[in-house]
Order: C-alpha cells, then structure tokens, then sequence
C-alpha cells in the first residue's frame, strides 16, 4: 500500500513532468486564448443590464425551508418568465423586434437572502429597451403567479357566490308561502328550510375559501426596472479563456507524457538507477573540479582505471566529455619528478631516465589516444610545462626517494571506447533537467550487456540539444 508520503512524491513529480518538460506548450496555450478574446472583445461594447425586484409570494412558509424554499421560488420565476407565450405576448406588447430564444437567454433570476425576494435581470444591447423588457416581464410573470395560486380558489368562490344569489332569489317566495294565511303552504315551508340549510352551507364554504384565498400569497412588483452600472467583461472572459487553454495544455501534456514518459530533474534519474550524483558539470570550476574528485572515487571504489561518459540516450558533445575529463585528469594537480641532467651523477644517460618510474618523462598526454592508438575525441593533455630548478639546488635525498604518482583515471565517451578490450570500464551517465525513461532503459541494457558497473550521474543544467551532440 502506498504511504501517504509516497502519493506527495509522485504528485511532485507528475507536476514537475508536465512544468518543466511543457512549460512552453501551457504557455502557449494559457497566453494565446487570454490574447485572442482579449483582442475580439476590446472592441465591444459590452451590453446593458436592467434588473427589477418581485415579491414572488407573501406566503411565510415558502421561506422556511431556507435554501430549497428559495430555490424553488427561484425556479418558478425563470420558469413563468422564460416561458414562450409569455415573451412572445411581451415582445407583441413593447413592440420589440427580438428573438424569443435570445431574450430568454438574456434572462437572469436570482435569490437575495432566504426571502421569497427574487432579482430578475434582462440583458440587451439597447439600455431603454432592457428596462422596458425588464418591467413587462416582471409584471407578466407576476400575473401568472397570482393566476397559479389564487386562480382555482376564486373560481370555486365565483362559483358559490352564483349559486347564493340564485337561492336568495328562491328564498323570498317560498318564505311568503309558508307564512300565507290562514292557510299556510307546508310544502313551501319544507322547502324554505332546506334552502337555508343550503344557504348555510355555501357561506361556510365561502368563508373557508376565503382563508385559503389569504394565505395563498400574493406576488407583487418590489422595485420597478432599473440600469445596473456597466461592467467591462473583457478581463473576465479573458481569464476564463486563459484558464481553459491552460486545462487544454495540461490535458495535451499528460496523453503526450503517457505515450512518452519522462523523469524530471537530476536527482530523481540517479534515484531511478540506484546509484548517487555525482556533481553538475556545467557550474562553474568549483563544481567541475567537485566533480572530478567523486568520480575518481567512484572508479577507485570499483576498482576501474578507466571511464566512460553515457547520454541517456545517444552521443554527447565533445567539449562536454572533455571538461569532465580535464577534471577528472586533475590537470592542476599533476606531480613534477624532478631529476638530474644525462650527464650528472644519478643519471642513466638515457633520455627521460632518472630515478622515477620507468618510461615517465614528466606531464604527458597520457589520456591522448583511444583504442588502438587512434585520436580520441575526449581528449585531455596535460597542460602547462613543467619548470625545473636549479641543478645546484636538486639535493641527493630529492633524487633518490621515489615520488609517489597518483594512478590516473582515464575518462573517454563511450564512442571512443575499444569493445573488444578486456579492461573493465566504468560508466557514468550525463543528464539533463528531463531525461526519457527510454534513455534510462538504454543505459540499464549497456550495463547488463558489458557487465561494466554504473558509478553515478553527471548533471547539466541545460538540456543536452542535437547540435551540440555533433561530432567532429
């Protein structure tokens, strides 16, 4: 299972794959759009808004729910004043030449707090014709809303108040029948009584539709239409481009990383092939002379004299395997052996003879020649001349101790390397800020193929480009 400190990792290094490998690709992507809207909305003149408060409903209870009860409020406003038949009836009335669709487009409604308050706003390039939109469809939609709520209740109320007056009609000659004399109409008594118990019945029904009709609510204009100050959208639409551009880039970054991954940064490329890094080779003669003295003790502690400068993949540029070279040759560290003339004491008479090691004639180009005596291209010679003193001054003691040589590391590129030779070499891989995974598998089927072993990493600064990996 992965550790919580193992995601932080490969979250750092998935951003710093897509930073350093893409960075002018999401620049690109992230300027170009924020530019382009930039540029077509400059000119614009950016359209004028109208905004009209309505009291949707009176009614305390569709505000109790909080949010929901305003969300609802809220859907039922837009719902009313986008409808179609109402815009078209509002654009026949103002007599305006727009398009139903775009006019419900341009329409906005928002909640203000937890009240049944809501804010309907109109868009349109003419501030006039905005404000007169804004105000009949607020008046409109307030309408229909009081048609919605209240519409059934006083039909039902219509209904009944016909039918009393109708009953009240009958009530009057049936009241004088039952009440003629001396001979009472019992017929029309009867009947008198069950039309006030009807009467009575259609009061109270009356009366309780009444109530419903009060608490029903009643929607209502808050503020007539007003013009909201104009505000610039350039900047806005601007960075909603650039931020979109900038999620395209990312997305073409990552399906690019996909088909061709890469490891970002020096250090995590040594990580990935177990082994340290050694130094940067491209920091100046502090580092370079840093660099120099680890990788001698890398080959001292693997026990190779001589070795090789790997790209992850392909050739590197001769003037970058010499430096490494030079520092790793120690040009300013070279021991002199001083010795007496052929025609001194002490001297064998041979030329560069004396009393140091066989064969050595002072600072030569020992690391001068590839395989076979050929020309190398990652050639180091031993610079500077070596400045004797005085033959008066060169005591017996100096001629007769041996002088202690430093066994010298020789560093080649890999293309000048013999593979036929026996000698074990050790190999040290050169990258860049971003290295492919498929250089590392490169360098990892070298080591397994020649069993040489990988004695660390040597890092640029700057990504090692196809020119400079010319030859000559």
């Amino acid at each position: 299972m992965t550790t919580p400190e193992g995601k932080i990792v490969e979250i750092d290094e998935v951003a710093a794959r897509v930073a350093r490998s893409y960075w002018a690709l999401l620049l690109i992507m992230t300027v170009a759009p924020l530019m382009l809207v930039g540029l077509v909305m400059s000119g614009q003149e950016p359209p004028a808004v109208a905004k009209s408060r309505l009291q949707a409903s009176s009614r305390a209870t569709d505000a109790a729910p909080g949010d929901a009860g305003v969300s609802i409020v809220v859907s039922q406003v837009k719902a009313f004043a986008t409808s179609e038949n109402l815009l078209r009836e509002v654009l026949r009335r103002q007599r305006v030449e727009r398009s139903t669709v775009k006019v419900a487009k341009a329409i906005e409604v928002t909640g203000l707090g937890t009240s049944t308050i809501v804010e309907l706003s109109v868009k349109d390039a003419d501030p006039a014709v905005a404000r007169r939109l804004a105000d009949a469809i607020g008046a409109a939609v307030v309408q229909e809303i009081n048609t919605s709520n209240q519409g059934s209740i006083k039909q039902q109320m219509d209904g009944i108040d016909k039918r009393v007056r109708e009953l009240e009609k009958k009530l009057g000659p049936l009241s004088r029948r039952a009440g003629a004399q001396p001979n009472p109409d019992i017929g029309a008594a009867n009947e008198r009584e069950r039309v006030q118990a009807e009467l009575t019945d259609l009061r109270s029904n009356r009366s309780d539709l009444q109530t419903q009709l009060s608490t029903a609510g009643t929607a209502s204009v808050v503020q007539p239409a007003v013009l909201a100050p104009r505000t610039n959208p350039v900047v806005m639409m601007a960075s909603i481009a650039g931020l979109v551009g900038l999620i395209g880039g990312i997305l073409v970054a990552v399906v690019t990383e996909m088909a061709r991954p890469t490891i970002p940064g020096q250090r995590r490329v040594a990580r990935r092939l177990g082994v340290p890094l050694l130094g940067w080779a491209d920091r100046g003669p502090a580092e370079l002379a840093d660099l120099g003295r680890r990788i001698r003790l890398a080959a001292r502690k693997e026990g190779v004299g001589r070795v090789t400068l790997v790209g992850a993949p392909g050739p590197l540029p001769a003037d970058l395997v010499s430096s490494v070279a030079s520092a790793v040759y120690g040009d300013d560290t070279k021991v002199v052996t001083a010795r007496p003339d052929d025609d001194k004491p002490g001297g064998d008479g041979k030329p560069g003879g004396g009393d140091g090691a066989p064969g050595e004639d002072g600072p030569s180009s020992l690391n001068s020649s590839g395989p076979g005596g050929r020309r190398s291209t990652s050639v180091v010679r031993a610079g500077g001349t070596a400045v004797m003193t005085k033959k008066s001054e060169v005591s017996p003691s100096e001629i007769t101790q041996p002088v202690p040589v430093r066994r010298l590391c020789h560093v080649h590129a890999f293309e000048d390397i013999d593979p036929g030779s026996d000698e074990v070499v050790g190999v040290v891989v050169v990258v860049g800020p971003v290295t492919r995974v498929a250089g590392l598998e490169t360098v990892r089927d070298l080591v397994a193929a020649s069993g040489w072993p990988l004695l660390g990493v040597v890092a640029t600064s700057r990504r090692i480009s196809a020119s400079r990996k010319s030859r000559g």
